[in-house]
């Protein structure tokens, strides 16, 4: 559970005094020093990097943690707070890189505490013992906190000492150091989360007890246990910070953000070392051209913004987003973006595989009409697609056949993440509507925010009109059956798309996985059986996973089936 290539100071040796001041570390954009000292075999801190998880963008983490033991076993205490602190730092920086700080965190905190929950009960002779636990994480333009139990945490500026967090411990009484909040004490755990824009200046002062203490105690730092007639035995870690983000990085993943925009080129121009070819697609904001990369011999498409992409505020958010989402994301079935070295780019666009395929808003409006096994094949991808994404919590909020393209060899790209909405991230885009509107399920209209029914909706009117030849499923007045206008098609496939395309959300699949396995029980059955999928919401993540990848498989193999008959 302890990796070694964790970056980690100040491991409490069981007995004696220990002090150390350690080298700055740097990471996502932070700079920070540490110093610790210490005088117990209950508390241990620690400090993190991300780049020795391979995840640099989360920045720095510092943790400080002590046991609460009920017996005598020390070694017990020790291992289980030890064995906290580095697996909620595996946790944190082991997250999915769209989640935000608090849900990195919080989906850290609560595996952790489950898991100690039950060693504590299943082995009483090990001796472990609750913790409790505050952690410092530097990461984009924010300094977050999560707190539990009975430490505290300071912040010196300026001269001006200020608590951050209050100690979870019991009021008055002989127990007054005890918490009532831990990590471990409860099945459930309550967690304190805060975040403050750190300044380059700012001290921040970790202390391994409930008790208070006075500023003048807290500016001295190290100096603390040193005053102590009556200091209990405890652990400090004092955090200087050197150097901040000079922007949010979420705003400028890489240097994006600070590239300057140029007008669009003419075939033959050179930029960057990619030779100019024909124009794909000229829009109000935007320029599609393909190019040939004669650094890497490749063909590429280019996605230029124009000057005039600046004037609308929304339209350029949804730039950097693709190209952050673009180029940090890998998923099946999803379009990937190519990166460059920051060095050999002179202007901002973003390049992308030149597909050798078409839309499927091209293809259904050519003979011959879509075939089941084919339809139903590129269904199951779609949403395999969406349902990939939904896991790492991205939701495209505009599916549609345009932004779907169709390759050799049965393939399928999911394209444009420009209105893609992260809700661990982008919480400023949660209020806004996204997507084209013939596609949006009615709740968006009514500010509900864009979710896995609202990504099933669209779906479906997706895969409606890829099988009708172009018309939607609602006409001017009522629902249009598929049968209506494909009666060679079999029943259970527009009940199926009924479900998906019903105006209360209740009434839909929850998600693209429930969809696919509708799909999928009609292939096999000629019915969608309505128990399997409700039993499918009911399981949890890992069983929805595995079974998700059985049905993608098998559908997969029905239709290769159906196609040699």
């Amino acid at each position: 559970m302890i990796k070694g290539h964790a970056t980690c100071y100040g491991c409490r040796r069981p007995t004696g005094m220990a002090d150390s001041v350690i080298e700055p570390l740097a990471s996502g954009g932070w700079q920070v020093q540490a110093g610790f000292v210490g005088d117990s075999a209950s508390d241990f801190f620690a400090i993190y990097e991300g780049s020795a998880f391979g995840n640099p963008e989360r920045g720095i983490m510092a943790a400080i943690a002590r046991a609460h033991p009920t017996g005598g076993n020390g070694a017990g205490a020790r291992d289980a707070v030890q064995l906290s602190v580095h697996s909620f730092a595996e946790g944190y920086f082991g997250a999915r890189r769209t989640f935000g700080v608090k849900r990195a965190a919080n989906q850290a905190l609560h595996s952790l505490n489950g898991w100690l929950f039950g060693q504590i009960r299943a082995d009483v002779n090990r001796g472990f013992a609750p913790v409790s636990l505050s952690a410092l994480m530097f990461n984009g333009p924010v300094m977050s906190i999560v707190h539990i139990g009975a430490c505290r945490v300071y912040r010196s500026r300026g001269g001006v000492v200020t608590p951050l967090m209050r100690a979870h411990v019991r009021i008055g009484g002989q127990n007054a150091d005890e918490p009532t909040r831990a990590v471990g004490l409860d099945g459930e755990l309550a967690i304190d989360y805060a975040e403050e824009q750190a300044e380059v200046g700012d001290r921040y002062l970790l202390l391994s007890t409930a008790e208070p203490v006075t500023p003048e105690a807290v500016q001295a730092g190290f100096a603390l246990l040193a005053a102590g007639n009556n200091a209990p035995m405890l652990s400090a870690m004092v955090l200087d910070v050197l150097a901040a983000p000079a922007r949010d990085v979420a705003q400028s993943h890489a240097v994006l953000a600070d590239l300057p925009l140029r007008p669009a080129p003419r075939a033959g121009d050179v930029w960057d070392g990619f030779e100019i070819g024909r124009t794909l697609y000229h829009g109000q904001y935007t320029h599609l051209v393909v190019a040939r990369d004669t650094v890497e011999n490749r063909d590429v498409v280019l996605k230029i913004p124009l000057p005039k992409m600046l004037q609308d505020e929304i339209f350029a958010a949804g730039f950097m987003r693709e190209a952050w989402i673009g180029s940090t994301v890998r998923v099946g079935n999803v379009a990937r973006y190519l990166e460059l070295p920051p060095e050999r780019r002179s202007s901002l666009y973003l390049v992308m595989p030149l597909y050798n395929g078409e839309t499927l808003e091209k293809r259904l409006k050519r003979e011959p009409p879509m075939s089941l096994p084919d339809g139903v094949g590129i269904a199951l991808k779609l949403c395999e697609a969406v349902q990939d994404l939904a896991a790492i919590e991205i939701i495209h909020r505009d599916l549609k056949p345009e932004n779907i393209m169709l390759l050799p060899h049965n393939e399928v790209r999911l394209l444009d993440l420009g209105l893609a909405y992260l809700p661990g991230i982008d919480l400023a885009e949660a209020a806004r509507p996204g997507g084209t509107l013939r596609y949006m399920a009615p709740e968006l209209l009514k500010g509900v925010q864009a979710n896995a029914r609202t990504e099933v909706f669209s779906l479906a009117v997706t895969i409606y009109r890829m099988f009708s030849g172009g018309p939607y499923p609602f006409g001017q007045r009522e629902a249009v059956p598929l049968a209506r206008l494909r009666p060679d098609l079999p029943s259970w496939l527009g009940l199926v798309l009924k479900k998906a395309l019903a105006t209360d959300p209740a009434e839909r699949y929850p998600d693209a996985g429930a969809f696919a396995l509708a799909l999928n029980e009609g292939l096999v059955s000629g019915t969608p059986d309505p128990t399997r999928v409700a039993r499918w919401y009911q399981m949890n993540n890992l069983q929805i996973w595995q079974t998700a990848t059985f049905i993608f498989a098998l559908g997969f193999f029905l239709l290769l089936v159906r196609s040699f008959k």
